[in-house]
């Protein structure tokens, strides 16, 4: 993951030509580089850390013509070390953020031939996201429990804001309704 962000990030020194320009032979090292990195990446997120940190596995089994997803847990019998966990899961989520805050950044400095490689990094990010969120019942319960608690703050929030207006005569529908009977005076 750091040395695909590097070589994204400081690529540009790498491919510039001797006019301040984008050397195109350059660019396409670079961003091979950087897909094999991503690959690489993936490919180590995927197989490897995903089975050792936190005993959790995916793929896909293509007979013929169907397609089966397998989404794989090692279960209460095998301890999982808290820190690794936390640490594999922060770096999950983290890393497609990460990936997005380029995407815009790249979007808004017109670096478009920078960009493909933000979108292959984004798109296996968020593959492995799916597939370890798929295998990890854990982590579905936290996911509905904090959408379950933003959902309750969010309804709170509304229901004091208009129980508070009511009370004090503020509330936003009483000052529209106030607003459109003053415009109808005037």
């Amino acid at each position: 993951k750091g040395l695909a962000l590097f070589f994204y990030i400081f690529g540009g020194w790498f491919a510039r030509d001797g006019h301040g320009g984008t050397s195109g032979a350059n660019f396409i090292t670079v961003t091979v580089i950087c897909m094999l990195l991503l690959a690489a990446d993936f490919w180590v997120v995927k197989n490897i850390t995903g089975r050792l940190l936190v005993g959790l596995r995916w793929w896909n089994k293509v007979e013929g013509d169907s397609t089966t997803w397998i989404f794989e847990s090692a279960g209460d019998n095998r301890p999982i070390n808290k820190f690794d966990s936390s640490v594999f899961w922060t770096v999950l989520y983290v890393t497609p953020a990460v990936w997005i805050a380029l995407l815009v950044i790249g979007i808004l400095k017109f670096n478009l031939g920078w960009l493909i490689i933000v979108v292959m990094a984004l798109a296996l990010s968020f593959a492995n996201v799916y597939g370890y969120y798929k295998c990890s019942s854990d982590q579905k319960a936290k996911f509905q429990q904090m959408m379950a608690q933003g959902a309750q703050a969010g309804a709170m929030t509304v229901i004091r804001s208009n129980m508070l207006g009511w009370l004090t005569g503020s509330s936003a529908v009483h000052q529209q309704t106030q607003g459109q009977q003053q415009s109808t005076y005037v």
